[in-house]
């Protein structure tokens, strides 16, 4: 029988006059928020803004409403992160990528984009992510934090499994929400694969994950996998992957991360809100 994910959107710490940088993250169902003090590395208050639907209002008019209802628009801050996830996106080596061509190498593999605009993180030396963004979830964000630094999701994870020492080594990094998953994967310190895919029930996350170590030959026994997400240490989803893949972890954050303020939060909670900091 089909199990559903239990995804928790708990709030963590509290509002505190002594932060000075935020990340934002965005995605089609959910705004999460996490105010930090980035001197120490030190996440204050985590937040999340559901959005049930698009039909009467826009993702900027969700952002806005969301900003406004927590009263992040009554503070400055002097760094603005922005964490966003589109499924139009497409990784591309350095040495085939042209600015000019950006859209066209999107479309070619991710569908036509519309009016949308079509930016480029880079990953590493060697591989661009490219992606679309709407315009006017675009425009507000430049009203709103003019010198707001945005990157596609899956640009922080390959960033943090090729960089952190926490991921060194790890072969998979298995990213869960609440309809989709993000799975990095890399092989002797090069990236294999970022991507993403839409579940619905856990059997469907156990289904991408194997089917992938089928596609790249890791052994079960062998194969490191680190998870992230807002899900129980001890959900079924946990349980069902043990079952099959000896080594699993659940995510550990960056070594110099003070949790004081956000004391109870796991730290595979919020994975890409709180380890932004580290993935300039």
């Amino acid at each position: 029988m089909s199990a559903d994910l239990h995804i928790d959107h708990s709030t963590f710490g509290q509002l505190s006059d002594l932060a000075d940088c935020l990340v934002i993250e965005l995605s089609d169902n959910l705004i999460g928020f996490c105010e930090l003090q980035s001197e120490q590395n030190k996440p204050l208050y985590i937040v999340h803004y559901p959005i049930d639907h698009l039909i009467n209002q826009t993702h900027s008019e969700h952002l806005m409403n969301a900003i406004r209802h927590f009263q992040f628009s009554k503070k400055k801050y002097q760094h603005v992160y922005v964490n966003y996830f589109d499924p139009q996106f497409t990784l591309c080596p350095g040495t085939f990528y042209k600015p000019e061509n950006s859209r066209s190498i999107l479309e070619f593999n991710a569908g036509t984009v519309a009016d949308k605009l079509v930016l480029t993180d880079d990953v590493n030396t060697d591989i661009k992510l490219i992606y679309a963004i709407d315009e006017t979830l675009k425009s507000t964000l430049d009203q709103l934090y003019p010198q707001h630094q945005l990157k596609h999701t899956l640009t922080l994870l390959s960033r943090l499994m090729l960089q952190a020492e926490e991921l060194t080594k790890e072969d998979i990094l298995l990213v869960i929400h609440e309809n989709h998953i993000e799975i990095v994967v890399k092989q002797d310190h090069k990236l294999m694969l970022a991507n993403q895919f839409s579940i619905k029930t856990q059997e469907d996350v156990l289904y991408y994950v194997l089917f992938i170590l089928e596609q790249y030959q890791f052994n079960p026994l062998t194969v490191n996998i680190t998870v992230a997400g807002n899900l129980d240490s001890t959900s079924g989803l946990i349980s069902s992957l043990k079952k099959y893949i000896k080594n699993i972890r659940l995510a550990i954050g960056h070594k110099n991360i003070n949790w004081s303020a956000v004391n109870g939060s796991p730290q595979h909670f919020n994975y890409t809100l709180i380890n932004r900091l580290f993935c300039e």
